[in-house]
């Protein structure tokens, strides 16, 4: 049996959060875990408690996918949609992550595999996230704000749009690395192509939605994973790799604090830019910030929904373990980085400045705020 939910929100959110009652036991883990309780539902049927998801009021955080041990809690995505319209011809250009070599080991090999399969280009994203960083230190520069919270993590933007649209005005409007790249790819290289993002996001679904289906498909790690032990695919044995890869600070943007380090690294470190992570602890400091005294809070907040960063997000592979995933991380990034000079990254700066337009790459937001439940 599984509880129907509510999507008022049309064609902007799909009922990505699904919730099996027929396995649920009514234990109210996931409503402990939820930062917006009212995304939960509360049934009884034959005596039985069982707890349904509300899809109009759910903002995708995933932590009541990481506490159900009955499994009744999963996730929707592109990646079987993505697959067969590959097999089918259509012409598609993918992004990675950077994650991905750290939480799929025969990444390499997928990589080859998804070009046999008839994937026009391959990129990772880190070009992106320098692009990212770029527009938010030129957005800054151009409007000198007084606090803003950076909007790299879907789930906050959603929980700002749905649950506290008083902050709209701190949200800051630079998209996201894979929106930027996106962006830089379809506008400045002309690309016709379809383009998938292969990431550990589940909520990635809704900003693609929300900015207008720019990026056609969202699959994450553990999806396409499961795509392929189920479907028992030999993976190819020969390597692939990026069609191109362009970083600066971008490769340690998926860093718990990696926009916070670019930021710091430009702008310098005695702007006060406060860093959060955790489902727990990031909306009760949106929370308070929307309520508090606004002259005592920093020029930067930097949070991020997942407990360990965008490195474990909630459509990463199970069982990978926080310090694998950090060691592999923390090597790529010393592999990008090494040897870098500040002169080489203004450069970089520099050349978007010659090259890119900064309206290309912020965002208009709509609020749509949910109604909520009047205390008894």
């Amino acid at each position: 049996m599984e509880y129907p939910g509510k999507n008022q929100r049309g064609n902007i959110m799909n009922k990505l959060i699904q919730s099996d009652l027929s396995k649920c036991v009514g234990c109210n883990l996931c409503v402990h875990v939820c930062p917006i309780n009212e995304a939960n539902i509360t049934l009884i049927e034959n005596g039985q408690l069982m707890v349904g998801v509300d899809n109009e009021k759910c903002i995708v955080c995933g932590a009541c996918l990481a506490v159900c041990r009955q499994k009744s809690r999963d996730y929707d995505d592109d990646t079987e949609r993505f697959i067969e319209d590959l097999m089918n011809g259509v012409a598609i250009s993918v992004f990675c992550t950077p994650p991905v070599s750290a939480d799929l080991p025969d990444w390499d090999r997928i990589l080859t595999w998804l070009r046999r399969l008839g994937a026009k280009n391959i990129f990772d994203i880190s070009f992106g996230a320098d692009i990212s960083a770029w527009a938010y230190i030129r957005w800054i520069r151009q409007n000198s704000p007084k606090t803003i919270i950076f909007q790299p993590c879907p789930a906050i933007v959603d929980y700002v749009l749905l649950h506290n649209p008083s902050l709209l005005p701190y949200l800051s409007p630079v998209h996201s690395p894979m929106m930027c790249a996106a962006i830089y790819i379809r506008r400045y290289q002309n690309t016709p192509h379809r383009f998938a993002a292969i990431s550990p996001c589940i909520a990635k679904s809704s900003e693609f939605k929300e900015t207008g289906n720019l990026v056609s498909y969202n699959v994450t790690f553990k999806k396409l994973e499961e795509y392929i032990a189920r479907n028992d695919i030999p993976l190819p044995v020969e390597p692939g790799n990026y069609d191109h890869q362009q970083s600066g600070l971008g490769a340690v943007y998926s860093y718990t604090g990696g926009l916070k380090e670019n930021v710091e690294f430009f702008l310098g470190q005695a702007l006060r830019a406060d860093k959060s992570e955790g489902q727990s602890l990031v909306y009760k400091v949106l929370d308070e910030f929307g309520k508090g005294d606004m002259e005592n809070w920093p020029m930067v907040l930097d949070l991020i929904n997942c407990p360990e960063g965008c490195r474990l997000g909630t459509g990463a592979v199970n069982g990978k373990t926080v310090s694998g995933v950090e060691t592999a991380m923390e090597n790529a990034g010393k592999a990008e980085l090494s040897g870098m000079k500040r002169k080489y990254l203004e450069q970089m700066f520099a050349d978007f400045d010659g090259s890119l337009r900064l309206t290309d790459f912020v965002r208009q937001y709509s609020p749509r705020p949910v109604a909520k439940k009047e205390a008894p």
